[in-house]
């Protein structure tokens, strides 16, 4: 007589994605020693959990995405898999909070909740490592071992961040995206920051990151001030890969105020991206203040083509300058320009190594532009893509 075959003869993985279509209930009555459990798109609210139900420890990983539930079935959820390591909220709704407590061995955890609603989420884990949030409140009571944080449009003061970080002497990673109250952050034992939104941040810091990567969009006036403050936000880090400035309005800089600050230390930036949006006016020394702030190696802008022949023949007036009262105008060594042709959207801040990229000749005294109009199916549209690399 042949051997029944069971599900458990089958790949791990294929057992995984078989159950994935099933209910709570009926995944785990199939599979005892079922280690992970991805539900989408159902409701459980009217499931009734029954008793066999209660005990699922092989679980190591529940996600739940785009789930209709209440707080007593993620409780009920949770106190069913005690031991799971990695644990997944996205875009759940019929709760109005989120409680993570007394699990044991969670390691991970990704919260991302819808817009519409106010979710409160409370987090006690001794255990975690990793915190991706999204959206809404949330309170940590107790992770001490954390090691990453990843937060987003979360509505938070500096003073509960500067108490998560001190409470939380592992924590090396922090990414913050368009949280707007955050005002100070203290980098003390932090190693990478990243950051990204409206405002300069201060950095409190004993040391140096060793990782710094930056989002700014500005949709006001930029004056001096605000490039000194980039500046010394920059020079706290050894390292900053790229740094990516969405700005909206364009006036002349005082080269005077800058020189004021020259003190602070010089930063590293190897990819400097700048969208400029306006669409008049020529600040030849709104250049000099991108310079002065970031000191890259590689600058690549998206601009009008009256801003493109503004910053060329700036940088053109720089590169020959033999004697300059400007220190980061003596630190240029030399300057390379390309442009290049094709759609913008094409070649948003475009590969280096692309062909449709057109050497500029600064060894002009002023560039003329009829020459490049016809190398840029853009150029009816005013809007140019370019980028230059320079040599400090």
């Amino acid at each position: 007589m042949r051997e029944r075959a069971t599900i458990d003869t089958l790949p791990e993985c294929l057992i995984e994605k078989i159950v994935s279509y099933l209910s709570f209930e009926d995944a785990a009555k199939m599979r005892k020693s079922l280690t992970e459990l991805v539900v989408e798109s159902c409701t459980l609210i009217p499931v009734s959990l029954s008793s066999g139900v209660t005990n699922c420890t092989s679980l190591r990983k529940l996600s739940l995405t785009d789930v209709n539930l209440d707080e007593n079935m993620l409780q009920t959820l949770i106190n069913c898999c005690p031991l799971i390591v990695s644990f997944i909220f996205d875009q759940c709704w019929g709760l109005k909070k989120i409680e993570l407590l007394n699990l044991q061995k969670i390691k991970s955890v990704y919260i991302k909740n819808r817009r519409e609603l106010n979710q409160l989420v409370k987090i006690q884990a001794s255990t975690l490592e990793h915190l991706t949030y999204e959206g809404g409140e949330f309170d940590i009571v107790e992770c001490p071992n954390l090691k990453s944080l990843d937060i987003s449009r979360v509505r938070i003061s500096d003073r509960f961040l500067r108490n998560l970080i001190s409470g939380s002497q592992s924590l090396k990673d922090l990414k913050i995206q368009s949280c707007v109250h955050i005002m100070e952050i203290d980098s003390s034992n932090l190693e990478s920051l990243v950051y990204m939104g409206y405002k300069i941040p201060k950095l409190k810091s004993a040391r140096q990151l060793k990782h710094l990567k930056v989002v700014l969009n500005c949709s006001g006036s930029l004056k001096a001030a605000w490039f000194c403050n980039l500046r010394k936000f920059l020079s706290n880090s050894i390292s900053c890969p790229e740094v990516s400035l969405d700005l909206w309005q364009c006036n002349e800089i005082n080269l005077t105020d800058l020189q004021l600050h020259h003190g602070i230390a010089t930063p590293k930036v190897d990819i400097l991206n700048v969208i400029c949006r306006w669409t008049d006016g020529e600040c030849p020394t709104f250049l000099d203040a991108l310079l002065w702030s970031c000191h890259p190696r590689r600058l690549n802008i998206i601009s009008k083509s009256a801003t493109f022949e503004c910053f060329i023949n700036r940088l053109i007036y720089m590169k020959n300058l033999s004697h300059s009262s400007e220190p980061w105008h003596r630190e240029l060594k030399g300057a390379q320009a390309y442009i290049f042709a094709g759609p913008v959207q094409a070649c948003l801040f475009g590969d280096s190594r692309s062909q449709n990229r057109h050497r500029v000749e600064l060894n002009k005294e002023e560039l003329s532009i009829p020459d490049w109009k016809w190398k840029m199916s853009d150029w009816k549209w005013n809007t140019v893509n370019y980028y230059f690399l320079l040599d400090w």
